[in-house]
């Protein structure tokens, strides 16, 4: 009779790996469907290492196995008898429920629930920094893959990261890649991230992808930071002001009309200020109406946007829209040829690397201008054609890209990306600068509105209206 070697998980998320000798793999299907295991996967032996050394009267000692998803570790079950291992199983099910708390203490033994945690608790983008340095550490230290997740995996603070890293680790062991499963994560791991992580692994220069990586992080985490900086003051004062007058217009126009009869005044309140209450009180009454409008708004700006045209439409308003249009366009440009780079390194042709790279842009026009450049190198024209002919793509690195195809392309795209990085601080500076003067304008024209709408109608009553009727308001 056959000997099969299976791996199956319980409904509790564990593995456990056993033999059984059948006599085909669908019995071993049959029976592990009754006691409520999925199968992962069924290999039939030809030779039984274990039951050779226990004819001769050596005993293997029993192992430890890195379990499948957020385990510390599965053991491996020697026992041939299905019968004890199914009624170990409803053992474990019969145990009490562990409560969320016990498992963010540690108190207990995580099994499937930190796999759940995974999808809700949140990670931020700190801990995938940190996540990506210790990982660039133990690879320059000459560690395996799997070694490097486990290792950090065993040090892990943060629940939900751990579970992430167990998952990393059961893909592995199955064969499949790092990315993989990042890609599976992608609330977690941004789509750049995991893309610079697939270049490096099809490649074999995953300590170039995480050095890259790492800095496509840390230069994502200063921007957001300074554009933050620049936006928060000031939209924060046009936000308090919108709040306040609606507010006021609500509650205190009663009040005004109030107080103009108590003055004995025959003046109406200002028409300004009555259009404004008129548009905030039809928005209260037909709140379900602005809600229907923005909400289809939204879904035909989606299903527009998954259009090809659409797409090549947004993308390229993306690029060219004021301020925010060179920062993003120079980003895009940064990813390709940092991912360019790193195949070059690893000894690819241009034409493979930039075909491979490729996919790394997220931007359809830049994408475009990138086909043909591939298109042009196939059939022996110029491949920097296209990029002149793209109205936004910066002269400086056209001019460097045709001075490379004259001495050093591997050289040059170095020079590229240094250059880069310059001209991308340079734009955050610029865009630093603007930001408070368009912010604290908009600010301006929200304070002329609240003074027109709020502040009119109470200086007339105390002050009368002829400094308004003179200034032609």
């Amino acid at each position: 009779m056959p000997l099969f070697e299976y791996k199956a998980m319980t409904k509790g998320g564990k593995v456990i790996t056993n033999k059984a000798k059948v006599d085909s793999e669908k019995v071993i299907r049959e029976r592990l469907s009754k006691m409520g295991l999925r199968p992962i996967s069924i290999k039939k032996k030809n030779f039984d290492l274990d039951e050779m050394l226990g004819k001769v009267g050596i005993v293997k000692p029993q192992k430890n196995q890195r379990a499948a998803i957020g385990m510390r570790e599965a053991t491996l079950v020697e026992d041939q008898d299905l019968a004890l291992e199914q009624q170990r199983i409803k053992e474990q099910a019969a145990k009490p429920k562990k409560t969320l708390k016990e498992i963010l203490t540690g108190d207990v033994k995580v099994g499937f629930d930190l796999k759940m945690l995974s999808a809700y608790l949140p990670v931020k983008i700190d801990e995938v920094v940190s996540f990506t340095e210790m990982f660039l550490l133990l690879k320059k230290s000459n560690f395996t893959n799997i070694r490097a997740i486990q290792t950090m995996y065993n040090n892990a603070t943060n629940m939900a990261m751990k579970a992430v890293m167990g998952d990393m680790i059961n893909g592995m062991e199955t064969g499949g890649y790092i990315y993989s499963t990042m890609e599976y994560y992608n609330h977690i791991f941004p789509e750049m991230y995991t893309k610079l992580i697939r270049v490096g692994e099809q490649s074999g220069s995953l300590v170039n992808s995480l050095e890259q990586a790492l800095k496509y992080l840390q230069d994502s985490i200063r921007i957001k930071r300074s554009v933050k900086k620049a936006l928060t003051g000031p939209l924060m004062q046009s936000l308090f002001l919108i709040i306040f007058g609606i507010v006021c217009i609500i509650v205190g126009l009663p009040i005004m009309q109030d107080m103009y009869a108590s003055y004995g005044l025959t003046d109406q309140i200002p028409k300004e200020t009555m259009a404004a209450a008129n548009v905030v009180y039809w928005c209260g009454n037909h709140w379900y109406i602005l809600l229907a409008v923005a909400v289809g708004l939204f879904l035909a700006f989606k299903a527009w946007v998954h259009t090809p045209s659409g797409r090549y439409t947004w993308d390229k308003f993306k690029i060219t829209m004021p301020v925010f249009g060179p920062l993003i366009l120079r980003l895009q440009v940064q990813k390709f040829f940092v991912a360019v780079n790193i195949n070059l390194k690893n000894n690819a042709r241009l034409q493979d690397a930039i075909s491979d790279c490729k996919q790394v842009v997220s931007n359809y026009v830049l994408r475009a201008a990138i086909e043909a450049a591939e298109a042009n190198l196939i059939v022996g024209d110029s491949w920097i054609e296209p990029f002149e002919h793209m109205k936004q793509f910066p002269p400086m690195i056209q001019e460097m890209l045709r001075i490379g195809m004259e001495t050093n392309m591997m050289q040059m795209i170095e020079n590229i990306l240094n250059f880069i990085d310059e001209d991308i601080r340079i734009t955050i500076e610029r865009i630093t600068k603007v930001l408070p003067t368009v912010s604290m304008t908009f600010m301006g024209v929200i304070l002329i509105g609240f003074v027109i709408i709020i502040l009119k109608p109470i200086m007339e009553v105390y002050m009368g209206s002829f400094l308004f009727e003179a200034n032609g308001m």
